[in-house]
């Protein structure tokens, strides 16, 4: 006897969301080269990856969500930096990012040092944005680039999500998380 089997034809989404406040220029420059190497092996796997930025008063989708490793190139080489940190709106980029992909399966990897500075409740607008966040059938992996001194905890507890240090930071890592 034989039968047909189809393999899942649903794709993987890892979501990045970089702090571009200006004290996050080196976590910027970790996560744009774990971006590019998560970007090759998702292409081996016909995965997609997608990057956003959040530094001002708002948040940027620099990369929707792509399998080619020349257009993240690109679009990855200049990460714009910032003075304030509007945590909420990267949060809640992400969460727009998942509702119009729709993946089988996603990753939210945020890269912060959780100073949010933005708005009058900041951090009860990062609580709301990450329990929206929490809503999506998606693993999050926040990286901590200020061990633990700011919102760090609260965006990890209120997402289900799981806390690193900045140091951990490499696609294995991320990876290996979930």
């Amino acid at each position: 006897l034989r039968r047909a089997v189809r393999e899942d034809d649903a794709r993987a989404l890892t979501v990045f969301v970089a702090d571009a406040s200006a004290s996050m220029a080196p976590a910027m420059r970790a996560a744009k080269g774990v971006a590019l190497e998560l970007l090759r092996d998702a292409y081996a796997e016909r995965d997609e990856v997608a990057l956003v930025s959040f530094g001002g008063d708002e948040a940027e989708v620099l990369l929707p969500p792509t399998a080619s490793v020349s257009l993240a190139a690109r679009q990855l080489k200049e990460l714009p930096t910032a003075d304030r940190t509007p945590l909420p709106a990267g949060l809640r980029a992400a969460t727009e990012i998942l509702d119009r992909a729709d993946p089988g399966a996603a990753t939210v990897v945020c890269v912060t040092d959780g100073r949010t500075n933005t708005g009058d409740s900041p951090v009860e607008a990062t609580r709301e944005a990450a329990r929206t966040l929490a809503e999506h059938d998606t693993h999050v992996l926040v990286v901590d680039a200020d061990e633990g001194r700011g919102l760090t905890d609260l965006l990890a507890e209120e997402t289900g999500g799981r806390r690193v240090p900045l140091a951990a930071l490499s696609a294995d890592r991320v990876d290996d998380t979930f």
